[in-house]
């Protein structure tokens, strides 16, 4: 004989409170109900019957996971329509949206879209991924009202139909800042001619959520819906601790999931993330750059297990966006790295507004005048104050249609001298060194070679105070002369007296220069024309030198044949069109030149100009 379960499983299904006194209520009566239910038997099929008892005609089968429409709900046996015939089942093998209410649960598979009202063309209150619970708070027909975290909205309720109260499957989602980088349309659907949820304008921030084809799921101020990928501009992940395993395992993941994956020089950044609820807690976040510094995929792997839950494509995305575009037309602001600072400390100032075209600086002490330049593109800048004093700094943004923003901050300057330390690089047009003689000169027109020699010595861990640039110049003043200064009289001399070897002759063999390099040794040489700087190390490759300047422009202004360099996160080296370009450049108001900075040469460059041996003993 049949049973009601062709397996023969007496499965009883646990009901919530709430379910049992709503039994209660009807004194165990059946009652109307135009709920959706699952079908969830141990395996096979489930018998609806004629009748409700166990000896009345089998009507059909039902397979195992299909839904159906409950038409009547009792204790033992329920009502049901499948497929346009109905019958009875038992009650147990049903599970029904209705006996979740006050339960915290998943969503069966896939990312939840939390609507504003129980009505499929409502607006989408936020997105819920599938490994993040929700708390049922009521279930009315089709639609059951839940909540995740402070945001409540309205979810098919066949979409609890398993009634999990533990996550199902791997993570359908990302979360990730962004900004609007296109004016564009912001959708209730992906469809074009849906209706618009709201306007996005260039700097506006946005969470990604979900990736759908050439468009995406964003979280805004104005609500949520879909913008186009081509409008969106990733912020990318943080600098994080490599972890190898997991970043193989994303490999190995991204390759089998992504086919141009292999296809790219790809560089990563790890960094970890709080777990996801059934995952793993927590997780690498594997995030891989090209070499143009796109953020071009993205893997999660569990740090316990080492499993990849997730992995993402973002190379539709638009290439980063500039500060430029982050405020409002008619918008700027002012952040300095210090409100107080005491003399000689450097003062970095950051200027933000609508539009990149125009920046004035004003600065003054006591009332006095300080620096007041003409017009540029400095929207980054820097001070070095030689006096103390209640300082104003006053900016004036404009436009290439005349509108104006002008603002200020005030800061003081304290008498307090600062120790020098030669780690530094030392910045020869940073107006601090204009004062300084250098014989009949002064430090600021030119100190070059007295500068490369300061920093080769601290490098060398050779410290003190004759080892600052203000000690060495006087100390070798006679170097000097009308043409500059004589770098081989000054190198062969201080190394006498600070104790490092050094040679007459440059040295112009590339495999000999990468091999004294490799070895921990220094170069002082001629970058440029009259322009005297140092070498301080090797890239890995070994194509590469990294040079230390104290005067950077009069290297980009008068070099030939070559270009300075910067190194991306990537590994690789990118020209520098401005000295802005290149990571730590520093741009003075008051002398409205450039501040010592490192970047890169070719050492073929470096061979050609011939290089000045500094070896530590």
């Amino acid at each position: 004989m049949k049973s009601d379960h062709p397996g023969g499983w007496n499965v009883k299904i646990k009901l919530c409170a709430s379910f049992f006194l709503a039994l209660a209520l009807v004194l165990c009566a059946t009652f109307a109900s135009a709920e959706t239910a699952r079908v969830v038997t141990p395996g096979g099929k489930l018998n609806m019957r004629k009748a409700d008892n166990e000896k009345s005609k089998i009507v059909t089968d039902v397979p195992n996971k299909a839904l159906v429409e409950v038409e009547e709900v009792g204790d033992v046996w329920s009502k049901i329509t499948y497929k346009k015939k109905t019958g009875y089942v038992k009650t147990s093998f049903l599970k029904m949206a209705s006996q979740l209410v006050g339960k915290r649960v998943y969503a069966d598979e896939g990312t939840l879209y939390l609507l504003t009202e129980p009505d499929a063309s409502a607006a989408i209150a936020a997105p819920v991924g599938c490994q993040h619970p929700v708390t049922v708070i009521s279930v009315e027909g089709d639609w059951a009202k839940v909540s995740c975290g402070e945001t409540t909205g309205y979810v098919e309720s066949s979409r609890f139909s398993y009634q999990l109260e533990q996550p199902n499957g791997k993570a359908d989602w990302i979360s990730e800042p962004a900004v609007v980088a296109a004016d564009c349309v912001m959708r209730l659907r992906k469809d074009v001619s849906s209706d618009a949820v709201a306007t996005l304008t260039p700097g506006q921030a946005v969470i990604v959520t979900v990736i759908d084809g050439d468009s995406c799921l964003v979280i805004a101020e104005s609500g949520c819906g879909y913008a186009p990928i081509g409008s969106i501009r990733l912020n990318g992940t943080e600098d994080g601790t490599a972890a190898t395993a997991a970043v193989t395992a994303a490999q190995t993941a991204l390759k089998k999931n992504f086919k141009a994956f292999a296809k790219e020089k790809l560089y990563e950044q790890v960094e970890t993330i709080e777990g996801i609820d059934g995952i793993g807690d927590p997780l690498y976040k594997c995030g891989f750059y090209n070499e143009k510094d796109q953020y071009v995929y993205a893997a999660l792997v569990d740090q316990a297990s080492g499993n990849v839950v997730f992995t993402a494509s973002y190379a539709s995305f638009a290439e980063p966006l500039s500060q430029s575009a982050l405020l409002k037309e008619g918008d700027a602001e002012i952040e300095i790295s210090a409100d107080s600072l005491a003399v000689g400390e450097v003062l970095d100032i950051t200027v933000r507004a609508w539009t990149n075209y125009q920046c004035q600086y004003s600065l003054t002490c006591n009332g006095r005048q300080m620096a007041g330049g003409t017009a540029g593109r400095h929207f980054t800048a820097s001070f070095r104050p030689k006096e103390a004093g209640a300082y104003q700094l006053a900016v004036t943004v404009r436009d290439e249609g005349g509108q104006a923003a002008t603002l200020t901050r005030d800061f003081t300057v304290s008498a307090q001298e600062t120790v020098e330390s030669g780690e530094n690089v030392y910045s020869q047009k940073d107006g601090w060194w204009d004062a300084v003689a250098y014989r009949k000169s002064t430090m600021e027109h030119s100190g070059c070679a007295i500068f490369a020699l300061s920093h080769a010595l601290h490098r060398m861990g050779v410290t003190g105070e004759n080892t600052l640039p203000q000690a060495l110049c006087k100390t070798y003043a006679l170097c000097l002369t009308p043409e500059g200064t004589n770098n081989e009289r000054l190198i062969t001399t201080a190394g006498k007296d600070f104790g490092f070897k050094t040679q007459r002759q440059l040295i112009d063999n590339e495999k000999e220069i990468k091999k004294l390099l490799q070895a921990g040794n220094l170069f002082s040489f001629s970058v440029a024309r009259g322009h005297i700087a140092m070498i301080s190390g090797l890239s890995e490759d070994g194509s590469m030198v990294r040079v230390v300047d104290s005067a950077p422009s009069a290297t980009f202004d008068r070099i030939v044949n070559a270009s300075l360099y910067y190194q991306m996160r990537s590994g690789s080296f990118r020209a520098a069109l401005s000295l802005d370009d290149i990571p730590g450049s520093r741009w003075f108001i008051d002398t409205e030149d450039y501040g010592g900075l490192e970047y890169w040469l070719p050492l073929s460059y470096a061979a050609k100009r011939g290089v000045r041996l500094i070896q530590p003993q």
